[in-house]
């Protein structure tokens, strides 16, 4: 009884030192986004309106060959990365800030044990490598290399991971980091991961938004005429 009682103390005492996310849970609505290459999940962040993927493209691309598709204005791709932004680690860094991983004061988000806050973004969006140690845990990576210059000389890659420990959530960890000089996982060939962001779709309005603009405008132009009768009807008066 003792030494359960001590190995309880223990996993308190981990869990203590180990600060809780901010959020419950990740903020983002699914979605998906379709090009020559084929059609891939994405997630729309709900603050700016960006839709983000991670494509799986031609097995064999480097960092070369992104960066030859990609280099459009603001990393605008073409050929079989069509309609896609090529990311930088500061928007990286945003998407996942606006939909709910909170930061601490060196804009990571550090390990945290106990907490399965960032499974439903790697789950839409990848996992772009997995790793399952039989009877101990399964490992789900989210990986990407932004288009940002280099660190320590290979590509810089932002990803996350949760790892599903088998004997239950208190045992899980995970994390996410924007900046670093690969992690093994999404520095490798494009099929293990690379960020995009598509063009933003928050600067055109929906159906319901014209209809209410079209109400707001005449309310508008209805309340000015009605100012300007009462200043008529006082004037003859």
């Amino acid at each position: 009884m003792r030494k359960i009682l001590l190995a309880t103390a223990g996993v308190a005492a981990t869990l203590a030192l180990t600060q809780a996310p901010a959020r419950a849970a990740l903020v983002f609505t699914d979605s998906t986004f379709t090009n020559v290459s084929g059609t891939f999940n994405a997630a729309i962040d709900q603050t700016d309106g960006l839709k983000w993927v991670s494509p799986n493209i031609a097995t064999g691309d480097t960092f070369g060959t992104i960066s030859a598709l990609c280099n459009g204005v603001g990393g605008a791709c073409h050929g079989a990365l069509a309609g896609l932004d090529w990311a930088t680690k500061f928007e990286v860094a945003k998407f996942e800030t606006d939909v709910g991983i909170p930061l601490d004061v060196f804009n990571e988000y550090p390990i945290h044990i106990g907490v399965d806050l960032l499974s439903p973004l790697i789950n839409q969006l990848g996992p772009t490598h997995a790793i399952t140690i039989p009877l101990v845990s399964i490992e789900d990576f989210l990986g990407g290399i932004t288009n940002d210059g280099l660190t320590l000389g290979v590509p810089n890659t932002s990803y996350m991971y949760h790892i599903h420990a088998d004997v239950g959530l208190l045992f899980d960890s995970e994390a996410a980091f924007r900046d670093g000089a690969g992690n093994g996982f999404a520095e490798l060939p494009a099929t293990k991961g690379w960020f995009f962001a598509t063009p933003t779709t928050s600067g055109i309005p929906e159906s319901s938004t014209w209809a209410m603009m079209i109400i707001g405008f005449a309310f508008v132009g209805f309340s000015a005429y009605r100012a300007k009768r009462n200043r008529l009807d006082d004037a003859i008066a």
